[in-house]
């Protein structure tokens, strides 16, 4: 079995120094190297390099190294530099032995990492499930929206989320008459623009079907559940539990996603915002046709048909400015 001096990943010089007994004061030479005992990797460059070379001793702050023994049984650092260009020049046995030492420790390292993520593994597969269930659940609503809400109106949407462009404006026309100093009488028209807001909460679930999240966590899931229980996994299966953990990253996004997709989801569905939905065109009959579906989505009835609806917030708007021609702006 590992125990846990060989699993542990050695980060931090604290880590070296809690496993070993470390000669800190000490320098050595070839002549005193016995074995390499574990190589490391550390966060940041504190271990000091404790190789004697042209005399004096290295001092070198690095990050990767090996813990050597010397004859004497004591325990020392050396940088990687030191150990490969220096102790083991023109020492092929010396060199083989820390890059077995790498190889092996790199290996334990994975395995490590990979059966203790796989005692959550059950977890996992609930998360997956968690996840599947809210994209049907935010698809079915998507859907629901989209299929209540004219086509023209849907592929508005889907454009404008695309280009962001989220204000929605109309233009009002104003004719000013008047007498030119030659006493010619004149008339000027003016348009001039009028914002009714700015569009929230489009996103992703205008288009879920084209993300391929449901098939991906389809995938996620089967890997996992293929994954062998026992704990001590072979080469093979190692190999294939590790590639299905690192499916574990895209969970976390796609489950983010989700999230925020469902929130952008509820903001569109806010009624202020859904009435904008009625602006997007300047069609008399279909603004008509998308007051009855805000209608039926916000779950509320009319009490004047759709078409009149439509005309009374066309008045309303002459009405404000004084004029009596609007147009959507192009």
């Amino acid at each position: 079995m590992t125990t846990s001096i060989e699993i542990v990943e050695l980060r931090t010089l604290a880590d070296l120094n809690s496993l070993y007994q470390l000669a800190s004061e000490c320098t050595f030479t070839k002549e005193q190297y016995r074995t390499p005992l574990r190589p490391y990797r550390l966060i940041k460059a504190e271990a000091s390099c404790q190789y004697q070379k042209h005399g004096r001793r290295c001092a070198q702050l690095h990050q990767h190294g090996y813990v050597v023994e010397l004859h004497d049984a004591s325990q020392v650092l050396i940088g990687n530099c030191c150990a490969l260009n220096h102790l083991g020049l023109d020492d092929e046995q010396v060199r083989g032995q820390f890059k077995r030492l790498s190889a092996t420790e790199r290996q334990n390292i994975r395995r490590h990492r990979v059966e203790t993520l796989l005692s959550q593994r059950q977890s996992l597969i609930e998360r997956v499930r968690a996840a599947n269930s809210k994209h049907r659940e935010l698809q079915g609503r998507a859907s629901a929206v989209l299929s209540s809400l004219p086509q023209r109106i849907g592929e508005l949407l889907n454009n404008r989320w695309k280009s962001n462009a989220l204000g929605i404006s109309w233009d009002y026309q104003v004719v000013k008459k008047g007498v030119d100093e030659k006493g010619k009488p004149y008339e000027e028209r003016h348009w001039y623009p009028h914002s009714f807001g700015t569009l929230k909460g489009l996103g992703v679930w205008l288009q879920l079907g084209g993300q391929r999240y449901q098939e991906r966590l389809f995938e996620m899931r089967k890997r996992l559940e293929a994954i062998p229980t026992k704990s001590r996994l072979n080469t093979a299966e190692l190999e294939s539990a590790e590639a299905a953990l690192n499916d574990m990253t895209e969970l976390a996004v796609i489950e983010r996603e989700l999230h925020a997709q469902t929130t952008l989801l509820n903001d569109f569905l806010d009624p202020g915002n859904l009435q904008l939905t009625v602006q997007l065109v300047s069609s008399h009959q279909a603004r008509a046709d998308t007051v009855k579906a805000v209608h039926h989505l916000l779950g509320q009835s009319l009490d004047v048909s759709p078409s009149q609806y439509v005309a009374a917030i066309d008045l309303a708007f002459k009405q404000r400015y004084s004029t009596g021609a609007i147009r959507i702006a192009s």
